[in-house]
């Protein structure tokens, strides 16, 4: 065995037996949890900017994602208005900053306060847009992140639960709703992280008071996420736990019964933590709540096939190009195969059939209240009642398929670690399942095709305006202060959808807007006054109508984004307003209104 001077330690070459410690050292941290979920995080992260998030990370800054629609602008708000609210001790349920003057209830629309918050000191150093910006590159990353703490913890195997991270983290479900900037639908790691803790709790790694204090948290943070969310858990954590006893060992019954005693006090607690929220939801709830069709309900065909040409250019795989269904649904053929097949091969262990039975429930309440297929309601399904009850009158049953995308994470994760005879049988396990990955990022959307164009079906008029992703001067240079008073009320005009938040969230709350958009059953869905609206075309009764909305709303000016101001300028040149053009808008006050017109 070679020895070292300890004089000269550090300057030679390092003997063997280092080299044989040091790579003992790394193997033992490579095998760690946490090494390997850290791990797991960074090649989620890489492979999702990489492959989805370059325009995004490239533009930070610059408000990128879904201009032409109203949602985006709303959670960029959202990232300044829970933090402002807090830090003024005011209701952050309810805002007079938006629809003055009277204001808007928050109760029922999804501004997602967990993570409003916890991007507080972001929002505070680098503004509401970089927040808005960072959340959606890093929730997809996350998502698969928690799927694979649990699948990790499941299998016992890193390389099992990578992929089961991709198929949670990556399908369609969450891709669609992350580059349309749906905070809601996209921040979903709490549904594994519950399936993490019910796993060491089952193998003894987690007491029942840790396990009840730690469900608590998790549920009570799906509930301020999005309470939709959490009311789809109530139903499936029910569901589960029945599937559970029904299908245990008579010696793991009283477990599974222990089990559904602690989770029903973490949910009680959960509903407590809940309660001021709750309450006044309760205390204010909206009679004008819509409800659903069936473009809002799981399509059979849209399950399996992808859209027209997406899987591999292979366009005789998706003739359904114009149907009428959400396009968030799809799973397709490979990953149905696993299922299939880990039921048939791991057909002796109870943990396989509560995952299948429990994706066929799933799937089974996303249908919703009647079967689609291809577009063409088929029959009505026999839990199609639940749908009529107020709690879900606006809920959306295709949701339901972010669960079933979870179980079929686990289920790969399963079929990858179950053992196998032969390296043959090994090698075809992993072609099926990256098939199966193959099949879902063959029709998974980017942030880039979702910036370069809006769906032709939104907004015909769109291709015909200026694409305007960059703030104006007049809000970025703080230009607003010198033409508006603090608190004054203005209506924004803009191409750019729901504008007037956005514009509003920029400056911190320094004017209040008339109008904004905050849900699609209780705002309008352009975000724009309906009586300012509708002067586009404008006739006596609609000017009429105008002129008394002024006074009632107090307005004191309207701000028309450049870009699009030309048509407007007439509009209101012919009311005798003559506009003021400064950074990139042009400024109208309503007091100069011609009397006699």
């Amino acid at each position: 065995m070679q020895s070292v001077d300890p004089e000269v330690r550090g300057s030679g070459p390092v003997p063997n037996t280092a080299w044989s410690a040091i790579a003992e050292s790394w193997g033992t941290r490579a095998r760690r949890p946490s090494f390997q979920g850290l791990l797991a995080f960074a090649i989620y992260l890489a492979v999702f900017i990489a492959a989805f998030g370059q325009s995004l990370v490239a533009h930070l800054d610059v408000p990128e994602v879904g201009q032409w629609l109203v949602d985006p602008q709303f959670y960029i708000w959202a990232m300044r208005w829970w933090p402002y609210a807090v830090s003024h001790g005011l209701n952050p349920l309810y805002s007079t900053q938006i629809g003055a003057p009277n204001g808007y209830s928050l109760a029922w629309a999804t501004s997602a306060p967990p993570v409003a918050l916890l991007m507080w000191p972001v929002t505070a150093a680098f503004g509401p847009v970089v927040s808005f910006n960072l959340t959606l590159l890093l929730a997809p990353p996350v998502s698969a992140w928690a799927a694979f703490v649990a699948a990790r913890r499941l299998t016992g195997r890193f390389w099992a639960a990578l992929p089961a991270g991709v198929v949670y983290g990556f399908n369609i479900y969450e891709l669609a709703h992350d580059v349309s900037g749906l905070v809601n639908l996209t921040v979903t790691l709490l549904l594994p992280l519950m399936v993490y803790l019910v796993a060491l709790w089952w193998q003894g790694s987690l007491g029942p008071i840790g396990y009840v204090i730690w469900m608590t948290v998790a549920m009570t943070l799906e509930f301020y996420t999005f309470i939709e969310a959490f009311t789809e858990m109530t139903v499936l954590w029910v569901a589960a736990l029945v599937i559970g006893f029904a299908i245990a060992w008579r010696t793991a019954r009283r477990t599974v019964a222990r089990l559904a005693g602690l989770t029903a006090i973490a949910y009680a607690g959960a509903i407590v933590l809940a309660s001021p929220y709750l309450i006044y939801a309760l205390r204010h709830y909206p009679t004008a709540l819509t409800r659903q069709t069936p473009n809002y309900s799981l399509d059979l065909v849209g399950l399996i096939l992808p859209r027209a040409g997406r899987f591999l250019g292979l366009t005789w795989l998706g003739p359904f190009e114009g149907r009428e269904h959400s396009t968030a649904d799809y799973v397709g053929i490979p990953l149905l195969v696993i299922l299939v097949a880990l039921a048939v091969v791991a057909r002796r262990r109870k943990i396989t059939w509560l995952l299948v039975t429990a994706f066929v429930v799933v799937i089974a309440f996303a249908f919703g209240p009647n079967l689609i297929i291809d577009g063409k309601s088929v029959f009505p399904l026999p839990w199609g009642g639940l749908w009529n009850l107020p709690v879900a009158r606006s809920a959306e049953p295709t949701r339901f398929i972010d669960f079933g995308y979870l179980v079929l994470a686990l289920v790969l994760a399963f079929w990858l670690a179950a053992p196998v005879k032969s390296r043959l049988g090994g090698a075809a396990r992993w072609g099926l399942a990256v098939l199966a990955m193959a099949a879902i990022f063959a029709d998974l959307p980017t942030f880039a095709e979702a910036v370069a164009a809006p769906p032709p079906t939104y907004k015909p008029a769109f291709a015909s305006m200026p694409r305007v992703n960059n703030l104006p001067p007049f809000i970025t240079d703080g230009l607003y202060k010198k033409y508006l008073t603090p608190g004054e009320t203005v209506v924004v005009i803009s191409q750019r959808g729901n504008a007037g938040m956005l514009f509003q969230a920029e400056t911190d709350f320094y004017f209040r807007i008339a109008g904004g958009f905050i849900n699609a059953s209780l705002t309008p869905v352009d975000a724009i006054p309906p009586q300012v609206d509708v002067l586009s075309d404008p006739t006596p009764a609609r000017v009429k109508a105008f002129k008394a909305y002024l006074k009632t709303s107090r307005v004191g000016a309207i701000i028309v984004e450049q870009a699009w101001s030309e048509h407007w300028m007439y509009v209101f040149g012919g009311l005798g307003m003559k506009g003021t053009t400064v950074g990139g808008v042009t400024i109208f006050r309503p007091a100069r209104i011609k009397a006699n017109t």
